[in-house]
């Protein structure tokens, strides 16, 4: 797996990011970096639009921290059923919620799988702002965030604003 920061940018350790960008394909969907990126958490919650939560579950053979998640599908685990993927308030507060609900010392990983299925459901500067209030409130909880994206799905000028509100985007191989 190769990790890389966006240019000009100085990172120790570019793998750490609080805030990371999960560029995927069709192939490639990042399982094992997401599944990574939530092992050292104390709680996971993940909004799973793009797969319903017990099918994003299977694809994740890696031992999990208590995940719950919003989705648009019913499941156990669910804290929220949005009816539409472009419910950015409803996801919002759902994220709200979880990060609210967690010990003052937990250190939640939230997944937003994917940022693909959003905008293909609402627009660019809306996915933007949301993103803004979603990393604020990680970033506040001292937790990490990230996001997957299939950059082939999105022009230039889309991949370059979303990447901007990372620390991190990381490239992933097959394993």
């Amino acid at each position: 797996m190769t990790r890389a920061t966006r240019p000009g940018e100085a990172s120790e350790r570019p793998d750490e990011g609080t805030l990371a960008l999960l560029p995927t394909s069709g192939v490639e969907n990042g399982e094992h970096v997401c599944a990574a990126r939530l092992a050292d958490a104390d709680a996971a919650f993940v909004v799973a639009i793009r797969q319903s939560p017990g099918g994003w579950l299977d694809g994740r053979s890696e031992t999990l921290p208590p995940t719950r998640f919003v989705a648009t599908y019913p499941h156990p685990d669910c804290v929220r059923t949005v009816s539409d993927p472009g419910d950015l308030t409803g996801i919002g507060i759902a994220v709200s919620e979880f990060l609210d609900a967690l010990p003052a010392d937990a250190t939640p990983g939230v997944c937003l799988d994917s940022l693909t299925t959003l905008l293909q459901y609402t627009g660019p500067t809306r996915v933007y702002r949301f993103l803004q209030v979603c990393v604020g409130r990680v970033r506040a909880a001292d937790g990490t965030f990230h996001c997957h994206v299939d950059p082939s799905a999105h022009g230039d000028d889309v991949m370059t604003t979303l990447e901007d509100v990372f620390d991190v985007v990381l490239e992933t191989s097959s394993r």
